[in-house]
């Protein structure tokens, strides 16, 4: 058979080709001993689609790439080509296999090595950068991450979202809400609680309100993402047209927005000034505007010049004509604690009974998803009335001016069985070491007390404070950096804090001991927690064995004591029978209000009485921390509360109601 020539040179060249190809990819090898990648790469990029040595031309590729200095895209490109090349090697047959390892060192677990890297080059470069973006491409682009890196992943992602939880960029905390609160550590959780408050803050720093479906569509849980009116206002607030803002308002009484919409109509009102436009309804709703406005500057500045006669007829007046809604319920609100202050109960009665019957306990039929605090206006008034009602016995309540200073936060007052010695937490105070500290004061024959002197073996790095003491003086239970500890006492000589040996509840809060100092009455929860939610906390018991000196198992008390709601800051009178704590579950004046309760039986969970409000002259709208400590005769107690306008707390005495007295059950 003869061939043609053409035919013949063609052969010809494939078998020249095919022999030379082994030879032209030892060549490519060969330049990268020698570290010659330039002439290295343009030889292994043609084999990148080569039958036999796609495998190891795309390995040598990878090593020269990762030598360079890859960005985080081409690191993801890098670690996908590896993987499809690494299946390629499996491909082929076992000889095959054993000849590229023999040859060239590369097989499955060569491209394992590499790929082990090149991962780990990424998550250190996503960990310089910091940033959630880089993040989210490393989760979304890293699609096959090697088990052994998965740690190294996950404590990168957690550390980078850590850094962002106090953010206040909006798309910030929006990528965090959304997508990576599961990678929030256990310390980390009194930040991350405090995410869905700061949201709307900070969305009204980086958008308009033309954009309210944005938020809207980002947290549709939200009280604006819940809103029925939501998307019509969004147009009114987008036209900033007084005259429509202002009928938008007198037409829907139920939107949670109305926060909102008061503050662009006083923007675009300059004040409520401008009334150019407006039919008559629409000029009394600005004036009504302005008149709450100053009424609520006059309550938070505490005006000494109040009337407060006409002050009770303005919001009277106001809240009655625009009830239902929320501008109403705050300024009620506010002007309810003006009047606890200032002691003018009947006042706060009147205001309330006069308010109650303009908040209907109903929402309209239409709208089932809004924000739905109108159901809790009348519970909350009617709470509040009957602890108004009660006589008033004008208890004593004043700062104890000696362990108070302007700049400090003075709080947690323990006071020793003979009320010779007040200690005290202090932060900002003279004498601080660093954080809170431990303070004592002596009172002195005269019944003064002498400044404050840091207690050194109590006190030093981190924060630490007093919770109480036993009779003796000997033992104090103390919250060292958020644990319950307990320090001892030889002589004059306080030792360092050590834990308290406490099983059986994940979570464990403020303590109290009994005289003896073999009962604690402590805070805890059988819960930890979550990301976005605290622990349910309870008040327990706990009792030490007098034969072995082991504490048992914290036992919580009865539905007298705990509810559904948080209770907390638990103390115990020197005979162990009365227990002061705070509750939000109980009616009451304020978020949660300081109550008492009263030992019936010998140690059980159910041996007390229902809680009973400490009154009106105690409590107030604000939440409170409760008593720490009870003067020797039973009539008086120390607690803290803050300075007006102002963070920090102060240390005050306080008469107790008489009803509320130890030994009165």
């Amino acid at each position: 058979m003869k061939h043609k020539p053409g035919n013949l040179c063609a052969v010809l060249l494939l078998l020249l080709a095919a022999c030379q190809s082994p030879r032209s990819f030892q060549t490519g090898y060969r330049h990268y001993g020698e570290k010659n990648y330039e002439a290295a790469t343009t030889i292994f990029r043609t084999y990148t689609g080569h039958p036999v040595y796609a495998a190891p031309a795309r390995y040598f590729l990878g090593r020269m790439q990762l030598s360079g200095n890859p960005d985080l895209p081409e690191y993801l490109a890098l670690d996908d080509r590896l993987l499809q090349a690494d299946s390629l090697l499996r491909l082929l047959k076992l000889k095959k296999q054993a000849r590229i390892q023999h040859r060239y060192e590369v097989d499955t677990s060569a491209f394992t090595e590499l790929r082990e890297r090149v991962q780990r080059q990424l998550i250190a470069h996503v960990r310089v950068r910091g940033t959630l973006p880089a993040l989210d491409s490393l989760l979304d682009g890293l699609v096959h991450p090697l088990p052994a890196l998965q740690p190294a992943i996950d404590q990168t992602r957690s550390d980078i979202v850590g850094a962002h939880l106090e953010s206040t960029d909006y798309d910030v905390l929006t990528v965090l809400v959304k997508r990576h609160l599961a990678a929030v550590r256990p310390e980390f959780y009194g930040k991350s609680r405090r995410l869905s408050e700061r949201l709307w803050p900070a969305f009204l720093d980086q958008y308009s309100l033309c954009e309210i479906e944005r938020f809207a569509a980002d947290h549709p849980r939200s009280f604006i993402g819940r809103d029925c009116w939501r998307t019509d206002l969004q147009q009114v607030l987008c036209r900033k047209n007084l005259p429509e803002m202002l009928a938008f308002r007198e037409k829907n009484r139920w939107t949670a927005l109305e926060s909102v919409l008061i503050n662009a109509i006083s923007d675009t009102s300059a004040g409520f000034t401008a009334t150019t436009g407006l039919d008559s309804a629409q000029q009394i709703q600005v004036r009504d505007l302005a008149r709450r406005s100053a009424v609520l500057n006059s309550l938070r500045k505490r005006a000494a010049d109040i009337d407060t006669v006409r002050l009770l007829a303005q919001g009277t007046e106001y809240i009655t004509r625009y009830a239902p809604r929320y501008s109403a319920f705050r300024l009620m609100e506010d002007m309810l604690q003006f009047f606890l202050e200032e002691h003018l109960y009947d006042s706060g009665v009147r205001l309330l009974a006069a308010a109650r019957p303009f908040f209907p306990d109903t929402l309209p039929a239409f709208c089932k998803t809004n924000f739905d605090y109108q159901l809790r206006v009348r519970p909350w008034i009617d709470a509040k009335l009957p602890i108004l009602e009660k006589p008033f016995e004008n208890l004593k309540k004043a700062p104890v001016d000696a362990m108070n200073t302007p700049e400090g936060d003075e709080f947690s007052p323990v006071l020793s069985a003979d009320g010779a010695s007040l200690y005290f937490g202090g932060a900002g105070h003279p004498g601080n070491v660093s954080g809170q500290d431990v303070f004592v004061s002596r009172r002195a024959t005269d019944g003064q007390w002498s400044a404050p002197e840091i207690v050194p073996a109590l006190s030093g790095d981190g924060n630490q404070y007093p919770l109480s003491l036993t009779a003796d003086g000997r033992q104090m239970l103390i919250s060292a950096d958020g644990v319950l500890s307990v320090a001892r006492r030889n002589g004059q000589d306080w030792g360092s804090p050590t834990p308290l040996p406490l099983a059986g509840i994940p979570v464990i809060g403020k303590g109290v001991f009994s005289a003896d100092g073999n009962t604690i009455a402590l805070e805890g929860s059988y819960t930890a927690g979550d990301v976005l939610n605290g622990p349910d906390m309870d008040i327990f018991l706990v009792f030490r064995d007098a034969s072995t000196g082991q504490w048992g198992r914290p036992m919580a008390l009865g539905s007298a004591i705990n509810t559904e709601e948080q209770e907390g800051n638990p103390y115990l009178s020197a005979d162990g029978q009365t227990l002061y704590y705070t509750s939000a579950g109980y009616p009451g004046l304020g978020k949660s209000d300081v109550f008492v309760s009263f030992r019936t039986g010998p140690h059980g969970a159910n041996d007390w009485t229902r809680a009973l409000n400490l009154g009106k002259e105690v409590n107030d709208t604000w939440p409170h921390t409760g008593l720490s400590a009870l003067s020797p005769d039973r009539a008086t107690a120390f607690f803290a509360q803050k300075q007006a306008n102002s963070d920090n707390r102060d240390i005050w005495l306080l008469e107790l109601p008489a009803e509320c007295r130890p030994g009165k059950h």
